[in-house]
């Protein structure tokens, strides 16, 4: 599962300056990008302004507790994979943090092999969190590109496939007009009504005839 961490970002809270040069040394190997933080106030700003896929922080940075900026993001995302590294056995410290759902609460040293099945753990619960349940029982896996049918069927779409289903997720209780269609997926090119219907005819093939309905002389909505 460590594929799918290359295109994540991490936020990395550490004052340990030659801790966190090896460390990150050894998490470029299998994220994105890192955005290392050496204070709670920098990783405030990092996390207000850049996306965020998983969390990985020292439990003491620069004498100020960093399970405070735990329970600060508990406070809106109770998904997002966290990783806490700490430098002591505190029961205070590990009480303190088993209400926070963290990925991990892992001892320094931390070990390789330690660190690669949190990171494959982290992994997996960003696969989860990336599946979307629809109203009609399907459910979508937008980083993949995947749909799932009422009875776990497979189906994977191509990129306007994805997009269409996307623009019906996000007016899932609004019918979707060919306005929005045209923007949507073709960027109001020149595309003919015929087009259209073909693209919902192949569309309603491959996912099921149910899975929207048409309303007349409206556009589309996604199917109960």
């Amino acid at each position: 599962m460590l594929y799918t961490l290359k295109e994540k970002y991490i936020l990395f809270l550490e004052d340990n300056e030659e801790f966190a040069e090896n460390f990150m040394a050894l998490l470029e190997l299998f994220v994105h990008k890192i955005f290392h933080c050496t204070s709670l106030e920098s990783a405030y700003e990092i996390l207000q302004t850049q996306k965020i896929d998983i969390i990985i922080s020292d439990i003491k940075v620069h004498n100020e507790n960093a399970l405070s900026f735990i329970e600060t993001v508990r406070q809106t995302n109770t998904h997002i994979p966290i990783i806490v590294l700490s430098g002591n056995k505190s029961e205070e410290l590990l009480l303190r943090a088993i209400p926070l759902n963290l990925t991990a609460y892992l001892l320094k040293p931390v070990k390789y092999k330690e660190l690669i099945d949190t990171l494959n753990r982290s992994s997996m619960t960003l696969s989860a969190n990336n599946h979307i349940m629809l109203k009609n029982g399907y459910a979508f896996d937008k980083h993949n590109r995947v749909l799932f049918t009422n009875e776990g069927y497979k189906i994977d779409l191509n990129k306007k496939e994805t997009a269409f289903v996307e623009l019906l997720l996000e007016h899932q209780n609004r019918v979707v007009s060919k306005a929005m269609i045209y923007e949507a997926l073709w960027n109001f090119d020149d595309v003919s009504d015929q087009a259209l219907l073909n693209f919902i005819m192949r569309f309603r093939k491959k996912v099921g005839k149910n899975f929207i309905q048409t309303v007349s002389e409206a556009g589309y909505r996604l199917g109960v």
